[in-house]
């Protein structure tokens, strides 16, 4: 089962800090761009909490971040938004002698 939470490892927040800090932005501003109604997330994520995995990927977009180096154990079987998993090419052929 895939945890719904990501964390950001103590590397990968300062990474983040530097970023948001070329942005020049308010954490008010980054929640506002992540469409976020407050700003706690954004908070959580810059003290290594757990934050929900959209929200954590989100942030890392918006601050042009790759998730996976700023993520603290990040899971390899998450796969980046908009890939889609490649299934098997099966000849029909085949799988009709199968099944006679």
């Amino acid at each position: 089962m895939v945890k719904r939470s990501l964390q950001a490892s103590l590397t990968g927040i300062q990474q983040a800090k530097r970023a948001f800090a070329r942005k020049g932005w308010t954490q008010e501003n980054l929640a506002w761009e992540v469409n976020l109604k407050t700003r706690q997330p954004i908070w959580r994520f810059f003290s290594g909490r757990p934050v929900e995995r959209h929200i954590f990927l989100e942030i890392c977009s918006v601050l042009e971040l790759n998730w996976r180096e700023i993520a603290a154990n990040s899971p390899a079987e998450f796969s980046d938004p908009g890939e889609v998993a490649q299934a098997p090419v099966l000849d029909i052929d085949v799988l009709v002698q199968q099944v006679r």
